[in-house]
């Protein structure tokens, strides 16, 4: 049978790590992005991105995007854009996205703050949100690594020694602490269970 085993591994990923990824992908970007032969000039060019965990409804996480202004009636030098947002997992191409966002602007001004908002939600969305995924499948390759080294080698677990590969595996779960983001990792493949001691399978004997 094939992937007959299978198995529950938790993964771990500081938002420092993500918070990375994330500034060299966004640092740097202009909105909207110059085309080709169009002289338009940009609204504004990315300058930082941060992470953080939040429980804001049903958003988990805040995205914190600062962003320097090109525009004459909306120049300033640096604007801070949070967008509380809640994570999906996409296993075809191993990312973390964004699926839902809701996006507020901090400076003093209302009328700019409302100004700044309808600005990013027309133009900076596909750039912003659409870039803000992180590949996970290193992460992924280098823990199934670990476990088919172990597998190859003979995995002892009470009684028991597990010998075979894991091939396949897939994200059942996202769960972003204040600190971290955790992935619950389904792993199925075939094993091959030798049992060295059935003393730990035999129930407790009181006299």
């Amino acid at each position: 049978m094939e992937n007959s085993v299978q198995l529950n591994i938790p993964l771990t990923i500081s938002y420092a790590a993500l918070e990375s990824v994330l500034q060299q992908q966004l640092v740097g970007m202009y909105i909207p992005q110059p085309e080709e032969g169009v002289t338009t000039n940009p609204y504004a060019q990315v300058q930082d991105v941060g992470i953080t965990g939040s429980r804001a409804g049903v958003h988990n996480l805040q995205l914190r995007v600062q962003l320097n202004i090109l525009r004459t009636v909306l120049k300033r030098d640096n604007v801070d854009l949070y967008a509380s947002v809640s994570l999906a997992y996409d296993n075809a191409t191993q990312q973390v996205y964004v699926q839902q966002f809701s996006m507020e602007s901090a400076t003093t001004s209302g009328f700019y703050n409302t100004a700044l908002e309808v600005l990013v939600n027309k133009v900076a969305y596909n750039q912003i949100i659409e870039k803000a995924r992180v590949d996970v499948k290193d992460i992924i390759a280098k823990e199934l690594e670990k476990v088919n080294s172990q597998l190859e080698q003979g995995l002892e677990l009470k009684g028991l020694k597990l010998k075979g590969a894991v091939e396949a595996v897939t994200v059942q779960d996202i769960d972003p602490k204040p600190d971290r983001l955790t992935l619950r990792v389904l792993a199925q493949g075939n094993l091959e269970i030798k049992v060295e001691d059935v003393s730990g399978f035999l129930p407790s004997v009181v006299i």
